[in-house]
């Protein structure tokens, strides 16, 4: 028997959710059984939450080590909250039971939070987390070969790698769109806020037609520009433009900072859902995920965000006829589950 680990981010109406109630969907699909962690109290007093926690993950782990079996599988959705819990019951589970773990990573903090130096990396949780408990697991899936060669410097074995390639998104169908590229249009999709993505408000300084999508935007909420906020399964169905961007950072220059670096590893969830929507990607040259965008023919690399309005203005015709196309494909295998299967597959 097969289980998914699963946060419960069921009516969450964040981005943040949507990945992680994917893959339990996928699996779930696969005939898989679903151990539960509910949503983490973060609102409650620390010493409230610690007991919390105590109590929430000892008993969660004590339910998957009475119900698995020896030959089982379980797949551990990373991170989630309670690695310590985790680090050492995964450990016990095995040893008792024989059962497999598969680690399916969402996120490595040790990176996003240093900039991909991991000798920066935080002594305590961080080094559980990223290297300790993927260790431990039997098979690890990776976003890509550049995360992957990240985890082999952590030490994490070879033979236990697995890459995604990118991420799915699970939705309906949705129409093919008009190949007629005309005035070229652009979108961005997510946090808006100036924190988070404060390269947004520079590019609104130029010459294109950009549309924006999401919360926290600080700019002017009667711009025509900014068309609002929706759920993540009702978002694609808004988005109109030629092509969506994936960019991170204070600089249109390059992406800049630990989220800017953060994308020469990671395979971000922005790509799937523009390519869900079938919309070609328009993404930093040196991010992790421009590999899988050009071998697949679905956008462009480019190096500056500010040589946007000359890239789009000598864009053909027949050259955007042939992204569409490209897209097409792709969006079909990523809005049915393809890519985490695949590699779910793998782990063998």
């Amino acid at each position: 028997m097969d289980y998914i680990i699963e946060t419960r981010n069921k009516g969450q109406k964040h981005a943040g959710a949507k990945a992680p109630d994917d893959i339990v969907a996928i699996c779930q699909k696969r005939g898989m059984g679903t151990f539960s962690f509910p949503i983490y109290p973060s609102h409650l007093h620390k010493l409230i939450r610690q007991f919390w926690m105590l109590f929430t993950c000892v008993r969660v782990w004590l339910m998957i080590l009475m119900k698995t079996k020896s030959g089982d599988r379980v797949i551990w959705q990373h991170p989630i909250y309670g690695i310590r819990y985790a680090y050492f019951f995964i450990g016990l589970i095995k040893k008792w039971k024989k059962v497999t773990f598969i680690a399916l990573i969402h996120d490595l903090e040790s990176l996003r939070s240093t900039g991909g130096d991991f000798h920066l990396m935080n002594s305590n949780t961080s080094a559980i987390a990223d290297k300790g408990l993927l260790s431990r697991c039997d098979f690890v899936i990776s976003h890509n070969q550049f995360m992957t060669n990240y985890l082999l410097e952590l030490g994490i074995v070879k033979e236990k790698i697995v890459n995604l390639e990118i991420f799915d998104y699970l939705y309906k169908d949705v129409p093919d769109r008009d190949t007629n590229l005309g005035t070229p249009s652009v979108l961005i999709a997510g946090n808006l806020g100036p924190v988070k993505s404060p390269y947004i408000y520079k590019l609104l300084e130029l010459p294109i037609d950009l549309r924006l999508y999401g919360i926290l935007y600080e700019g002017d909420k009667d711009d025509p520009r900014y068309k609002g906020a929706f759920p993540p399964d009702e978002l694609i169905e808004h988005l109109d433009a030629n092509f969506g961007i994936v960019w991170d950072g204070t600089s249109l220059e390059e992406c800049t900072g630990n989220t800017g670096q953060y994308l020469r590893f990671n395979n971000p969830h922005k790509t799937s859902l523009y390519l869900a929507a079938k919309l070609p990607i328009i993404v930093w040259r040196q991010a992790a995920i421009a590999t899988f965008v050009l071998e697949n023919g679905v956008g462009i690399a480019i190096d500056r965000l500010s040589d946007l309005p000359q890239v789009l203005a000598n864009m053909s015709q027949e050259e955007y006829a042939e992204m569409l196309n490209n897209v097409n494909q792709i969006s079909e295998r990523i809005r049915t589950g393809y890519y985490t299967n695949k590699a779910l597959d793998a782990c063998q």
